[in-house]
């Protein structure tokens, strides 16, 4: 079985770093698959996700380590027909990566006890709304069926 579920998130300065943990977890409940593959991806090519433990001095210190990769440039924003960041902001997630997968084991994700799915934005736009798509692949906990629901696509 295949069940997808999109969130959308509001970013609000131009690295944003935002915890979306709960938006995972709670496509892990409506998809009723409790044993799979849960697949996290950010559509667009200046937003990364990843792993990390839920300390903010972390986040803070991934984001300078990643700004000190890739520096910003001098350049004026490209007129790009997407409207999408300068050329730092695709590079930086890049670097991130787009998507991430998590084991899934009797509905609980399979990570540390400590770790978080974060959310890192470079567009330079400052403000602005992300889609968050999460794929769950796995058997229903009925066996076949199931899933789907108010929003939620599920596919056998």
């Amino acid at each position: 079985m295949v069940f997808i579920r999109n969130y959308y998130v509001n970013t609000t300065q131009k690295t944003d770093i935002l915890l979306i943990t709960h938006d995972v977890k709670r496509a892990v409940r409506e998809s009723n698959i409790p044993n799979g593959l849960v697949t996290v991806l950010v559509p667009g090519s200046t937003a990364g996700v990843v792993l990390l433990e839920n300390d903010p001095a972390i986040h803070e210190e991934y984001k300078k380590w990643i700004e000190k990769q890739i520096p910003e440039g001098k350049s004026p924003r490209p007129n790009r027909r997407s409207g999408s960041g300068r050329n730092e902001a695709h590079l930086r997630a890049a670097l991130v990566g787009a998507s991430l997968s998590i084991p899934l084991s009797e509905g609980k994700l399979m990570m540390g006890a400590w770790q978080e799915v974060l959310l890192y934005d470079f567009d330079d736009s400052k403000i602005g709304r992300r889609e968050i798509t999460v794929q769950i692949l796995g058997e229903s906990a009925g066996g076949a069926g199931g899933g789907g629901g108010a929003g939620g696509e599920s596919y056998q």
